[in-house]
């Protein structure tokens, strides 16, 4: 087997993705003279790697921060997985063959050489790229390491992040995929979700809807991230297809919903037994109970019914069950509830709710809501009706609340609430933010249950309260911005139970279609992080060049330094305001050596702290795009020919990248002259170079003056270069020649010698002219000056001026 080619040092480069969490932590400390680029969130990542190695030449080991999983990682808006490697083979070839030969490629994500899949995915890009591959079979960062396990080819590169920075670092560097929209399964977001520890993100290899036909549970720290080119816009679809509720996130748990759309959920509560009161259906799209952001999410078109609240008696005897809440799209609605001895509630059907139970199939027992609400039922023998439950709709859809069992002698039971969209429970902090949407979700409360019959005393059931968009019992933070997108959700709440005794028919409360705040704290102008724009005032740099850079806040910061920046191909001197903290400015100077067309520099928000409302800032802001080209052109200039003669020889001249400005008057020619020079893409350039006439020089150049062309940006080229060395021999070679005999006659011969000025070749009898004779082959022993043979006289043939 042929040993693997030396590898060439060079240089290092380190790629950040744009979902690694406080990436600027983790590169504190980091070796000298790496370079750093950070991964733009809305474009190709595995293209943005290409394009800065084609741009950056002598670069060796290219090491990758990024979130990860067996057999795949998420490098800005693509994904490469095991899957379809094979289809990126063009762009990882370019990779490896803009690196130095034998170079590194280093990966810190979790998981990705794990398994078959894993170590499939490691092999397929240590083959595309021709360079050497290393990667971790477990989990990197916190409640990991940093070794990177598996490994093809002799990896020589090292780490170049600090030891401090990695163990310090408080963040995993897992992302778990979906790959397919199914409820269940390997691949599944249920399953994702599963596998997924704390810290991790749980994404999609592709924009889909998730079918679900059972409701998703979160019971840790993790982000579900269905913005997969971080456009601001949701990519993936949650559809709970009026099966089930769509997700609900457990007490303790801190969770991050980003670019989703939650939609078609349904929760349909049980109607109360004989007696009690009714099941709620609290969140049709969403119920939170631990620590939950919203980040441009739509919660959409979700609903939810609560059960008829259970009439009021005292005995075990032929008290009416609560209707169900109603169902939607053909999905069954809650069951109905029971009575003590008589007829059982039945269970929902088809979009519709089961009847309560009671006195027999028709009496007593509240109906089962439908798209609209359910009639309460009818007392008999003196029992009191029970409410109709409340009826909510959007103008699309449509959802009723079941209605409340017939009662005699004691309080009736009250109907089921219900909220259509959201509901945050009193441990829950809600979040909203971005550009989210909370819209067309309705809430239909059930009736409530009959009071006391006649000669009894006890109080009607309280009707079911709907509400349409948000029940909020915990914290509710929402930008002013999202709280006036809130639009079209729709509510009913059920009707109170009747009475025929003593005591007070049930109240019906009213129906909220937006935010009902039930004791919890609201906030309705939830302070929107800290806004910044970055301008870098001249987008193009070249060597010597700087550039204003200014930040504009949309008020007035704090904490702001120079830490919180990531710089592409640059530094920045210390930023400053001097107007209280709003507009702030520091000089940008491009790095030495440098091409690049896509650069920016990053803003960390989280560093930085509004002076008025200490809120602190969210996410990261980005500046317009600037190129930098601080690389000075440079050319080789090269003769054609080692010895140049009368017949001239080309002249190459090749410059590292296209230039202007350059003429044969930048040459300085020995013993000749340069013409027709030309190009076709002004960077090969060449001309012609004719020597001067009758000179013999062993020792001649070209010189170029390098300062002066300028390359396209405006860059000049520094000092001469020199093209190799060329002789010069245009003096014409001369010949004498001498016939040893003046006199031949029959039977004689004479040496003939031909003496050249200098060496020659080509020399043959054809290039002789012999009078009265002939000549055997010419030859030469010391390489072409004295060359001889013999001549023979021609027979019978006499000349008069022969004796």
């Amino acid at each position: 087997m042929a040993s693997a080619p030396a590898a060439v040092p060079g240089q290092t480069v380190v790629f950040v993705d744009a979902r690694v969490k406080d990436a600027d932590s983790l590169l504190k400390g980091v070796a000298p003279g790496t370079q750093v680029v950070q991964l733009d969130a809305s474009k190709d990542g595995l293209q943005q790697i290409a394009d800065y190695l084609g741009q950056h030449q002598g670069i060796s080991s290219v090491q990758i921060i990024a979130h990860g999983n067996a057999g795949d990682l998420w490098l800005g808006d693509s994904y490469l997985s095991a899957d379809n490697v094979a289809a990126r083979s063009a762009v990882l070839a370019e990779i490896g063959k803009d690196m130095n030969v034998g170079g590194d490629i280093l990966i810190y994500a979790c998981y990705t050489a794990e398994g078959t899949r894993g170590l499939s995915f490691v092999d397929s890009l240590a083959e595309l790229t021709g360079r050497d591959i290393a990667a971790s079979n477990n989990r990197t960062g916190v409640g990991g390491d940093w070794d990177l396990e598996v490994a093809t080819g002799n990896i020589e590169s090292a780490n170049v992040l600090s030891k401090t920075a990695m163990s310090e670092y408080q963040w995993g560097l897992a992302t778990w995929t979906a790959s397919n929209n199914a409820n269940t399964g390997v691949g599944s977001l249920r399953a994702e979700i599963a596998s997924a520890q704390n810290g991790d993100i749980v994404t999609f290899n592709a924009s889909m809807t998730v079918q679900l036909t059972s409701e998703l549970l979160v019971n840790k720290n993790i982000t579900i991230d269905g913005d997969l080119n971080n456009d601001g816009v949701a990519d993936v679809t949650l559809d709970g297809q009026y099966k089930t509720r769509v997700i609900e996130i457990a007490s303790g748990s801190t969770v991050t919903l980003d670019g989703l759309v939650i939609t078609r959920g349904l929760y349909s509560g049980a109607g109360g037994n004989g007696g009690f009161g009714a099941t709620g259906a609290m969140g049709g799209g969403i119920s939170n109970a631990g620590n939950l952001t919203l980040y441009n999410v739509s919660v959409t078109s979700n609903a939810a019914s609560g059960g008829g609240g259970g009439g009021g008696v005292l005995s075990l005897y032929d008290g009416g069950g609560g209707g169900g809440g109603g169902g939607l799209g053909g999905q069954g609605g809650g069951n109905g509830g029971s009575t003590g001895l008589g007829i059982l509630g039945q269970a929902g059907g088809s979009g519709v709710g089961g009847h309560g139970g009671g006195y027999d199939a028709t009496h007593m027992g509240g109906r089962g809501g439908t798209s609209t609400g359910g009639n309460g039922g009818i007392g008999v023998h003196g029992y009191s009706n029970g409410g109709s439950g409340g009826t909510a709709t959007n103008g699309t859809i449509s959802i009723g609340g079941g209605g409340g069992g017939a009662g005699l002698d004691i309080v009736g039971g009250a109907g089921g609430n219900a909220a259509g969209g959201i509901y945050n429970a009193s441990t829950g902090t809600l979040t909203i933010v971005g550009t989210s949407t909370i819209t067309n979700n309705i809430g239909a409360g059930g009736g409530g249950g009959g009071g006391s019959g006649v000669g009894y005393i006890g109080n009607g059931g309280v009707g079911g309260k709907g509400v349409g968009a948000i029940w909020n019992k915990g914290t509710l933070q929402i930008t002013a911005a999202n709280f006036a997108a809130i639009s079209g959700n729709a509510a009913g709440s059920g009707a109170g139970g009747a009475v025929l005794g003593g005591g007070s028919t049930g109240t019906s409360p009213t129906a909220v279609a937006a935010i009902y705040n039930d004791g919890g704290l609201l906030n309705t102008a939830y302070p929107a992080s800290p806004a910044a724009t970055i301008v870098v005032a001249d987008n193009s740099l070249i060597i010597g060049e700087t550039s204003l850079v200014t930040f504009t806040f949309s008020e007035a910061v704090s904490g702001f330094t120079n830490a919180d920046l990531t710089i592409t191909n640059g530094t920045l001197t210390t930023v400053s305001s001097s107007d209280g903290g709003t507009t702030w400015t520091a000089t940008f100077t491009p790095s030495s050596s440098v091409t690049g067309n896509t650069n920016q520099i990053f803003l960390d928000n989280t560093g930085v702290t509004s002076v008025s409302r200490g809120v602190t800032g969210f996410g990261t802001s980005s500046s317009n795009n600037y190129a930098v080209d601080t690389v000075r052109p440079t050319a080789t200039v090269v003769v054609a020919n080692s010895t140049v003669n009368i017949g001239g020889s080309t002249v190459t001249i090749t410059f590292s990248e296209a230039v202007t400005g350059f003429s044969s008057a930048d040459m300085t020619v020995s013993n000749g002259t340069l013409t027709n020079l030309t190009t076709s893409d002004n960077i090969t350039w060449t001309a012609t170079l004719t020597p001067t006439n009758g000179l013999n020089n062993a020792s001649n150049v070209i010189t170029l003056d390098n300062t002066a062309y300028t390359d396209t940006a405006g860059n000049a080229g520094v000092g001469s270069v020199d093209s190799n060395n060329y002789a010069i021999d245009t003096v014409r070679p001369t010949a004498t020649v001498v016939v040893a005999e003046n006199a031949l006659k029959i039977g004689d011969t004479s040496l003939v010698t031909i003496t050249f000025s200098e060496a020659v070749t080509g020399f043959t009898n054809a290039d002789l002219t012999i009078a009265n004779g002939t000549l055997t082959a010419v030859s030469s022993s010391d390489g072409g000056i004295t060359w001889d043979r013999d001549l023979y006289p021609e027979r019978q043939h006499h000349r008069r001026d022969q004796p």
